[in-house]
């Protein structure tokens, strides 16, 4: 059987980040393990981003601003990037490496935990893509709540759905919170899977990706200004 960990490591070889600053963030994330997106999955997410022409994103989760910097490159000049973080330290970070690459204009963090209402998500929706990165056990209610700010045909990305494959093999975790963690990722993927108003794809990309494009949406704040 391939190993899907070194079957994505094969895939993210063929990337490369777009500029020394970058790459200098991909080396401290790998040194003291800070969760980044994985470089196929950064890659593909580039491209959705391009083909899709998306300029209003949301991020829930900017840990040290690497995907919010990598999804501006994508989007462009016209971007306007919202990205939720509740950690102080990781904030500055970000904060610090958007301002030297020079994307202040375009990449706001706010900070706060992505599971409470934020006034500032209401002032900038709808978005045209959404990424969740956050915390996994909640990927669910994360969804939940932020697809009404999503336009309809918009899409909202989710990362680390095959959770290192564990969600293929449950049974053999054998640490309960570790085992908890995957159960719930795996109810998260069958949640999405079951919904009528999201056509998902599942993507063996990076650490799985999950591509949900929004059909319709009555509860959505697709009226608010722009």
């Amino acid at each position: 059987m391939i190993d899907f960990e070194k079957l994505s490591g094969y895939a993210s070889a063929f990337t490369t980040a777009e500029n020394e600053q970058l790459r200098r963030m991909e080396e401290k994330a790998h040194e003291i393990y800070i969760p980044i997106m994985q470089p196929s999955a950064m890659a593909f997410l580039q491209q959705l981003i391009r083909w899709t022409k998306a300029t209003r994103i949301l991020e829930l989760g900017t840990a040290i601003g690497y995907s919010a910097i990598r999804m501006r490159i994508a989007a462009g000049d016209s971007a306007r990037i919202v990205s939720i973080e509740r950690d102080p330290e990781m904030i500055r970070e970000a904060r610090q490496n958007i301002s030297e690459i020079g994307f202040d204009q375009s990449i706001r963090v706010v900070e706060g935990d992505a599971t409470a209402d934020l006034q500032e998500v209401c002032e900038s929706a709808p978005f045209d893509l959404i990424l969740i990165d956050a915390a996994k056990a909640q990927y669910q209610h994360l969804f939940l709540d932020y697809s009404r700010f999503l336009k309809t045909g918009g899409v909202i990305v989710t990362d680390n759905v095959f959770f290192h494959g564990l969600v293929c093999d449950i049974d053999t975790v054998r640490k309960k919170q570790l085992h908890r963690l995957v159960e719930k990722v795996d109810c998260f993927n069958h949640f999405l899977a079951a919904r009528n108003d999201f056509e998902t794809v599942f993507l063996t990309v990076g650490d799985g990706l999950a591509v949900s494009t929004k059909k319709h949406g009555p509860e959505s704040v697709e009226g608010s200004a722009r």
